[in-house]
C-alpha cells in the first residue's frame, strides 16, 4: 500500500510540474512597454485618436489586437494600474461598443458582455462606443465614439 501511494504522489508532482513549466514555457513574450496578464498582452498609445482609429491602430500589431475587452473587475484594475504608469487622468477607450446602434453592446474581439459596470451616466444619443479611466476602474461609460481618447490595447 505505502509504495502506491507513494507512486501517486510522484506521479502528480510530475503532472504540477509540467503545467507549471508548461506555462512558463508557453508565455508569449509581449512588446517592450506591453504587460502581460492571463494570456493577453496590454499596450498603452499615447496619441489621441477617436475609437475606430485606436481600434485600428491595435489591428496594425497583428496576432489579433484589438482595444481591450474586459471581463471582469480582476481584469479591469490591472489594466488600470497599468495606465496609471502613464497618466491617472484621462478616459481610455476600450473594446466595448454598441455597431448597430441599437444598445446591443458587444466587445470588438466578439467576447460575450457579462462584465457590465457602468457609471450611471446615461446612454444617450449617439453614445456608441465605451471609455474608463484609470481612477474609476470599477465603472465605464458610454461616450460618442468620436472623442479623442488614449487607448489600451490587447492581443492575444
Amino acid at each position: 500500500m505505502a509504495p502506491k501511494s507513494m507512486w501517486l504522489l510522484l506521479l502528480l508532482s510530475c503532472i504540477a510540474s509540467t503545467d507549471v513549466l508548461g506555462n512558463i514555457i508557453m508565455r508569449p513574450s509581449c512588446a517592450p512597454g506591453w504587460f502581460y496578464y492571463k494570456s493577453n498582452c496590454y499596450g498603452y498609445f499615447r496619441k489621441l485618436r477617436n475609437w475606430s482609429e485606436a481600434e485600428l491602430e491595435c489591428q496594425l500589431y497583428g496576432n489579433g489586437a484589438h482595444l481591450a475587452s474586459l471581463q471582469n473587475i480582476k481584469e479591469a484594475n490591472m489594466v488600470a494600474k497599468y495606465i496609471t504608469g502613464f497618466q491617472r487622468n484621462q478616459p481610455v477607450w476600450i473594446g466595448l461598443h454598441d455597431p448597430q446602434k441599437r444598445q446591443k453592446w458587444q466587445w470588438i474581439d466578439g467576447a460575450f458582455y457579462l462584465y457590465k459596470r457602468w457609471s450611471g451616466e446615461s446612454m444617450g444619443k449617439n453614445m456608441y462606443c465605451a471609455d474608463i479611466s484609470a481612477r474609476n476602474s470599477k465603472s465605464s461609460r458610454a461616450v460618442p465614439c468620436l472623442f479623442l481618447n488614449h487607448s489600451p490595447a490587447l492581443y492575444l
